[in-house]
């Protein structure tokens, strides 16, 4: 699950152009390139902070309180501003609801509870959202079986879909963070086409280690289905980063250089803030020009087809 001590997410599918910023780029081009990429950081509920950091088209998950029920009118007022910001920008924004995984413990059943009443706090409070980010979306626990993961993911969305008739317009997006396929990619199955899955959220080394089942048949199933995929990857540094953004195959994708700190509730503030070699677009090499320079490389190639 994304780190319970955030104060902001968000998701970025970059779209603007890169204007011609190095020759030599052209010799890193990778062997092929996702639709769209995008990214993950965290800032607060400060609405000038996000001046300048959302691209256009931009996914941003806002995350007040691990939801957004108990907030002051301060609080109200201040994440007003920040989604006026975001949109103003062109971005599109997203509310974090934690759902509590399969309500195992009383916490995690009271997280699920409340999935209706986030729901109208976000839409009423906060005068409404572009789309919903489902934390903690697998039906997880060490003591299910696999298959019992599966089936009751299966049914867990569908009830969180049925608790969403009627509070919010058709066309909202869902996005399930399941944090892993689960097994056979029976995650991605239990999402329907549209929608968007955090297929894996780990370290650059646990990725490294299952790259060419994640790029390769869980994305494949992915796209079979019309589900769109993320990738957050942690611990990594920035020759790991181009990696990654150069080799997979998910349709949104972020890497951070901040380590998972076993010592520190959920690892740490690991999505808290921007990685170092975050950037800008006009910055060659940071993470920002890498996701602007293969978007731009992946329309091209579409142009050609």
């Amino acid at each position: 699950m994304l780190n319970k001590l955030i104060a902001c997410t968000t998701l970025l599918a970059v779209s603007s152009f890169l204007s011609a910023q190095s020759q030599d780029a052209a010799s890193k081009k990778p062997r092929s390139v996702p639709a769209a990429f995008g990214m993950v950081a965290y800032w607060g509920e400060t609405p000038s902070t996000y001046s300048g950091q959302i691209p256009r088209d931009a996914y941003v998950v806002i995350n007040p309180d691990s939801g957004a029920l108990g907030l002051t009118a301060v609080q109200k007022k201040n994440y007003q501003a920040v989604i006026k910001n975001i949109r103003s920008q062109g971005g599109r924004v997203l509310a974090y609801i934690p759902t509590g995984y399969d309500q195992n413990t009383v916490d995690e059943q009271s997280r699920y509870a409340k999935i209706v009443q986030n729901v109208n706090a976000y839409m009423k409070d906060l005068r409404g959202v572009d789309g919903f980010f489902f934390d903690e979306a697998a039906y997880d626990d060490y003591a299910l079986s696999d298959a019992d993961k599966c089936s009751g993911t299966i049914t867990k969305w569908v009830a969180i879909r049925k608790m969403l008739n009627g509070l919010v317009p058709r066309n909202t997006l869902n996005v399930w963070n399941a944090g892993w396929p689960g097994m056979n990619g029976c995650f991605m199955k239990a999402a329907l086409k549209g929608e968007h899955v955090v297929m894996a959220e780990l370290s650059y080394a646990n990725y490294a280690a299952s790259s060419s089942w994640l790029d390769g048949p869980v994305q494949e199933l992915a796209n079979s289905l019309g589900v769109k995929t993320w990738l957050l990857i942690h611990s990594a540094d920035s020759s790991q980063m181009e990696y990654v953004l150069k080799n997979t195959k998910a349709n949104a994708v972020y890497v951070t250089s901040v380590n998972y700190d076993s010592n520190l509730p959920w690892g740490g503030p690991i999505w808290n803030y921007t990685p170092s070699y975050w950037g800008s677009e006009k910055q060659p090499y940071s993470e920002r020009w890498w996701l602007d320079y293969l978007l731009h490389q992946s329309r091209s190639t579409k142009d050609k087809r």
